[in-house]
């Protein structure tokens, strides 16, 4: 059986504790790692287009479908470990799903948001949101693929650097380091955050959060990006 990969994000550990108490129920069934990620990818579908109906009811489920989608997100990878099923088609079907609910989340997020106000506002906000988040994904990919080492950084990196730094400026780095591995705007952190959103029924004030939060979270990946560089 293959090891679960290690979640470095406080959100993805989270999610993969939950998703570990629920994978055992569907490694007993006859459900492929596959059927699984795309039964999760119609609740998070269907989620993503609830958050444009200006209704309590619709956003509640838009909520329950979201975190369900996340959740079973994982548990699609734990089947597959564990049946020894892993595919490229299994990983690209994956990467598909997560891509279109980010993307349709955004759209009917802002497009919720702007019928109810009537404030183009939102539409730029959604705009912006769309940006800053795909490019936190490029930003990831870029250190997956060219940063091996980006995962060992933390307090190694700014052990490595505290002679050439003053020690508030370590500090700084240190905290923006965390904040990049644990607390910036990836995916489970996005889809946890838009189902707060949509529970507390605050889309307009979440949707301006969630443009800060990334443009936040986009300023410091490119700041750590910019250090690893150098």
């Amino acid at each position: 059986m293959h090891k679960v990969p290690m979640r470095e994000n406080f959100f993805e550990g989270l999610y993969s504790l939950l998703s570990s108490k629920i994978s055992p129920f569907f490694i007993r069934t006859s459900l492929t790692p596959n059927q699984v990620t795309i039964i999760s990818g119609v609740f998070g579908v269907v989620g993503a287009c609830m958050l444009a109906m200006n209704s309590y009811f619709y956003l509640i489920t838009s909520a329950i479908l979201i975190q369900a989608y996340t959740i079973l997100d994982l548990v699609d990878g734990d089947i597959a470990r564990a049946k020894g099923m892993q595919s490229y088609f299994g990983m690209w079907l994956d990467i598909f799903f997560d891509k279109l609910i980010d993307f349709l989340i955004i759209i009917f997020l802002s497009i919720g948001v702007f019928i109810k106000t009537d404030d183009p506002f939102f539409l730029i906000c959604g705009v912006a949101l769309m940006g800053f988040v795909f490019s936190i994904q490029f930003i990831m990919v870029l250190n997956d693929t060219y940063f091996k080492n980006a995962r060992r950084m933390g307090k190694e990196f700014i052990k490595v650097n505290a002679k050439t730094m003053t020690k508030k400026k370590s500090l700084i780095l240190y905290l923006f380091v965390f904040f990049r591995k644990h607390l910036s705007m990836q995916h489970t952190t996005f889809t946890f955050i838009v189902s707060i959103i949509a529970a507390m029924d605050v889309l307009e004030g979440g949707l301006i959060f969630l443009t800060v939060y990334s443009f936040l979270s986009l300023v410091i990946g490119v700041v750590i990006n910019f250090y690893q560089i150098k």
